[in-house]
């Protein structure tokens, strides 16, 4: 029975899966201020990583090796999976299935309530976040070698990445094509050398000056991303050539935000930077009050720039503007959350080191 269980939660993820190879849709709610607490929970832990929300559940890892899964409109905790070491990693939400791996480098499927569906340890460590693309779960490792096994986690196929040994440090990043199918996946490396793959062979290669550790972003038939030399470019897809690159004040962090003629890049110098999609020129910057800057948060038009201060801003990214405010009880831990009509917080308290949850409504 537990075999014939296990395969109707793979056909049923096999599902998911497919419906996955078509770009996500954009949210049609939007975000509006003032913001208005809805609750808050208590956090048993520490939260690693950034936190994701799939319809109306957020899911969220802790240092201390859970994975959580929490009803954003209830505020109660649905079900808890422990892993077996410490977790610094983000999860990876495809329907039922939640992929994340702990810091010893291993590797985990679970789907609620709180059941694994596969468990591996590989060597070297699973270096990137773990993907389906086409029924399959791709990663990284450490070494320079892409992984694909089945969304059972069985039947692992391991193929060193062309070119000098480094470590696979971003993606796997999708490239759509025109019907919305999967094209391309792409990686980035520690040397700086952002690869496509077609079918698990090299399409392209483009050498960035420093590495890749932000997944880069599809708008179009363009792709964006940074590297820690402060360098942020714009290639063609199709054929990775470069159509302009801006030098920044810092290193970009986190995968860009591309809204209209407009990307928005968090960089480490805790600025938000407004460049142009048509030619890289740097529109108007937003300076973060703190130095740690965590991922932003798409809303529509808008984006959510938290970092660790109390201090939530949202910013149109198409004009500049602030479009609204809102301070927290104490800093923030993680990038905040977007589920309409719900902004989710991690905020810790200053004094005791406690961490908890605040569900913001969003009027």
């Amino acid at each position: 029975m537990a075999r014939i269980a296990k395969l109707a939660v793979i056909t049923t993820l096999l599902g998911f899966a497919a419906a996955a190879a078509r770009p996500p849709l954009v949210d049609p709610f939007p975000l509006r201020f003032p913001l208005t607490e809805a609750g808050s929970l208590e956090i048993d832990g520490h939260v690693a990583g950034q936190p994701r929300a799939q319809g109306d559940v957020l899911f969220f890892l802790t240092r201390e090796g859970d994975l959580i899964a929490v009803s954003i409109p209830s505020r109660a905790p649905l079900w808890r999976f422990k892993a077996d070491h410490p977790l610094s990693s983000s999860p990876e939400i495809h329907g039922d299935l939640v992929l994340f791996h702990d810091d010893a480098g291993v590797l985990y499927g679970a789907v609620r309530p709180g059941e694994a569906l596969f468990k591996k340890t590989f060597a070297p460590a699973v270096a990137t976040a773990a993907r389906i693309f086409e029924g399959g779960v791709v990663f990284g490792t450490a070494d320079g070698s892409f992984h694909v096994s089945g969304i059972g986690g069985e039947q692992a196929v391991s193929t060193k990445l062309p070119g000098p040994e480094a470590g696979i440090t971003a993606g796997p990043a999708p490239v759509w094509d025109k019907d919305g199918w999967l094209d391309l996946t792409l990686f980035g490396r520690s040397d700086g050398r952002l690869q496509a793959l077609r079918n698990g062979r090299l399409s392209w290669e483009f050498a960035a000056r420093g590495a890749v550790s932000a997944d880069p972003v599809q708008a179009g038939n363009d792709l964006y991303f940074g590297d820690s030399d402060r360098m942020f470019y714009c290639l063609k897809a199709a054929d990775g050539r470069m159509k302009w690159r801006r030098r920044l004040q810092g290193a970009p962090l986190h995968p860009a935000v591309v809204r209209g003629g407009t990307v928005a890049v968090a960089a480490s110098n805790s600025v938000v930077y407004r460049l142009s999609r048509s030619g890289g020129s740097i529109l108007s910057w937003t300076a973060v009050p703190s130095r740690v800057v965590h991922e932003l948060a798409a809303a529509g038009p808008l984006v959510l720039i938290s970092s660790a201060s109390p201090t939530v801003t949202a910013l149109d990214v198409r004009t500049g503007k602030q479009a609204g405010r809102y301070e927290a009880p104490g800093p923030l831990v993680a990038g905040a959350v977007w589920s309409p009509p719900y902004v989710v917080l991690f905020v810790e308290d200053e004094d005791s080191g406690r961490q908890k949850i605040v569900f913001l409504r969003s009027r």
